[in-house]
């Protein structure tokens, strides 16, 4: 190109090298994607681990006002269950869901040997449990995310209470743990701390099964199921 007299040079890509760029972003988007992805699914079980973590606290300090005495996990009429009991001590009630499961209303239940189930009783109401009843309050699963079917994969929705290793499903607000981070499932202990467990670590392989569910695993009596 002329320009007052002088050769003014233009400079830009060939096909080619426009093809290798494409090719290059092309490679870098395929290798950074799933790490993208994986941080993201980190970030969602980092924000799970902290519901159960205040759900925990939530509960510990709803017994606080009652006498250390553990709330039921439904009416007879199934309402208010669990989670409406210990609302009034959660910042919102956002925290009842996993961004993961998205297609329930709530996705942790409480331990089925150690809060009572009303749903559907009648008759006088048994003596329910009370923080003191647990000799080892940091190794017992308060809650767990929930569900799944026995075959720990299969989903089940809007469920209230985790069903212990040794005991069968019996309605529909019965499931297993769900295992959806990264093969982990977020529990919440007694003693208030939550962590992320394998299945292996407290479900599957344990003698007495429920293990990490007994109100004192020394005592056998406390390890079936009553409810």
């Amino acid at each position: 190109m002329w320009s007052n007299g002088r050769t003014v040079k233009t400079f830009g890509f060939t096909l080619i090298e426009l093809l290798v760029i494409v090719v290059i972003i092309s490679l870098l988007a395929a290798l950074l994607f799933p790490v993208f992805v994986q941080a993201k699914e980190a970030a969602k079980k980092t924000a799970c681990l902290s519901n159960v973590k205040q759900l925990n606290l939530g509960m510990i300090l709803y017994t606080g006002d009652f006498d250390e005495v553990l709330p039921p996990l439904a009416y007879p009429s199934n309402s208010p269950i669990w989670a409406d009991l210990v609302q009034p001590y959660l910042k919102s009630s956002q925290l009842r869901v996993c961004g993961d499961d998205q297609n329930s209303s709530i996705s942790y239940g409480l331990n089925q040997l150690v809060f009572f189930d009303l749903y559907g009783w009648s008759g006088p109401v048994p003596p329910f449990h009370t923080m003191e009843d647990f000799a080892f309050p940091s190794e017992t699963v308060m809650m767990s995310e929930l569900g799944t079917q026995d075959d720990l994969k299969t989903p089940v929705y809007n469920s209230l209470k985790v069903v212990v290793p040794d005991d069968d499903i019996n309605d529909v607000y019965d499931a297993r743990p769900s295992f959806r981070h990264f093969s982990k499932d977020n529990l919440g202990m007694f003693d208030g701390h939550a962590k992320a467990f394998l299945k292996e670590q407290f479900y599957v392989g344990w003698t007495p099964a429920d293990y990490w569910f007994c109100t004192d695993r020394n005592n056998l009596e406390s390890c079936s199921t009553t409810n």
